[in-house]
């Protein structure tokens, strides 16, 4: 076997495993992901950390210093209008993702860790969640006993504008 050989072979096993999500908790019930290519970098800190700004939307926690760029920080549970048990006294984990020019920080509970999907056992969450959440969700994805809702980064960062603009 030659080494071009060897390479097709690395190849075609990465892509039969699907593609990287990031895995958190939204709450103590609910589990969603985010394609990994949308992330920049998960961030743990402080709470006092995220300088609360006067007259937004509650959704809008404030801002914060991200190596040397002032984002926003937005409370997903918030967003989807689930309690989000975000609390004040503790530190707080942030998804600073990013979409062609914009970026952000999703505030969430929980970091799970990354997992792998087939792009095609993604289904319809019409009938999995309630209704307010499915402009934000491209669907979800159900394993392991456990439905993962898949989050529509673009219809996030629309809304998220839309808040504090």
């Amino acid at each position: 076997m030659n080494a071009s050989n060897l390479k097709l072979s690395v190849t075609q096993t990465q892509t039969s495993l699907g593609d990287g999500y990031l895995q958190f908790q939204l709450n103590k019930s609910t589990t969603g992901v985010l394609l990994i290519k949308y992330t920049q970098e998960v961030v743990v800190l402080p709470f006092e950390s995220v300088i609360s700004i006067p007259n937004t939307s509650e959704l809008i926690l404030g801002l914060i210093n991200w190596r040397n760029r002032i984002i926003w920080v937005v409370d997903l549970p918030g967003m989807f209008g689930l309690e989000s048990h975000i609390h004040p006294k503790r530190q707080c984990n942030i998804i600073v993702i990013c979409h062609q020019v914009e970026t952000i920080g999703l505030m969430i509970p929980e970091i799970k860790g990354t997992v792998r999907f087939n792009s095609d056992t993604m289904q319809s969450a019409h009938n999995q969640v309630a209704p307010h959440i499915l402009p934000y969700l491209k669907g979800c994805i159900c394993h392991e006993d456990q439905l993962n809702l898949v989050l529509n980064i673009q219809a996030i960062l629309k809304s998220s504008f839309l808040h504090h603009n």
